[in-house]
């Protein structure tokens, strides 16, 4: 597990951008031309009210950015992130589907529409037959502030519910899963794992994602390890 939080300030922006050495910052960009572009080009994976595309192999970007929205996150951040995605993209997604003044209305225009329609993926999670309070050591409360965490951290831009990938793994699944991280080493997913891995993001790096984004939005220590048991308890419930 990678970039818990979504990546989203522009410290992890830079992080990524400096890292990679070549995006480069969004600049400009035609919102017009970026719609248009992004029906012909992202439409046939990624779910979008604005540009009326239905497509579920990728996230749907409502979702994905619900909770940059709710957040007010600054547009030029958003903008970013989607410019850096295009260029940095993991499989199945292709590469640099579009580039230069290209990429920068894509990212213009998703930015400015991304996270304002109905959410299918990514939204607030429902959870339900939770109750507060429950006895002091019942798991569905811990998993009912898990999924609120889920949400409010930001976790719902980078990482899926559904199995399909983000930015970060998917979360369905995950936990007792075997991993292999940059280092070559395969490990088991489990408690102590995805504690360490909210607490200190960067110290074991998933194979095939890159280091530095949560670790520079969220720094290690930052989320309490209350709350990383509660998210560890939502993760556990997405089998």
């Amino acid at each position: 597990m990678r970039t818990l939080a979504a990546g989203l300030l522009f410290l992890g922006v830079a992080a990524l951008a400096s890292g990679c050495g070549q995006t480069g910052l969004a600049k400009g960009g035609d919102i017009s031309q970026g719609k248009q572009l992004f029906i012909k080009n992202c439409g046939s994976c990624h779910r979008l009210a604005d540009a009326g595309t239905p497509g579920t192999i990728g996230p749907d970007l409502d979702g994905a950015f619900y909770g940059a929205r709710a957040q007010k996150f600054k547009l030029s951040t958003i903008r970013q992130v989607v410019y850096d995605q295009i260029y940095h993209a993991a499989a199945p997604m292709p590469r640099e589907l579009v580039t230069g003044a290209d990429a920068s209305s894509v990212a213009a225009y998703v930015a400015s529409v991304a996270g304002t329609g109905s959410a299918a993926e990514g939204a607030p999670p429902t959870v339900t037959a939770t109750t507060a309070g429950g006895g002091g050591g019942g798991g569905g409360g811990a998993v009912a502030t898990g999924a609120q965490l889920f949400q409010s951290l930001g976790c719902s831009g980078c990482h899926t519910l559904t199995g399909a990938k983000g930015t970060g793994p998917t979360f369905k699944g995950l936990f007792g899963s075997k991993v292999q991280l940059t280092s070559g080493q395969t490990v088991t997913a489990d408690d102590a794992y995805l504690l360490e891995s909210i607490l200190d993001p960067d110290k074991q790096i998933v194979k095939g994602y890159p280091k530095g984004i949560m670790s520079a939005t969220i720094p290690p220590g930052s989320v309490s390890a209350a709350k990383a048991k509660a998210l560890i308890a939502f993760i556990k419930s997405k089998k």
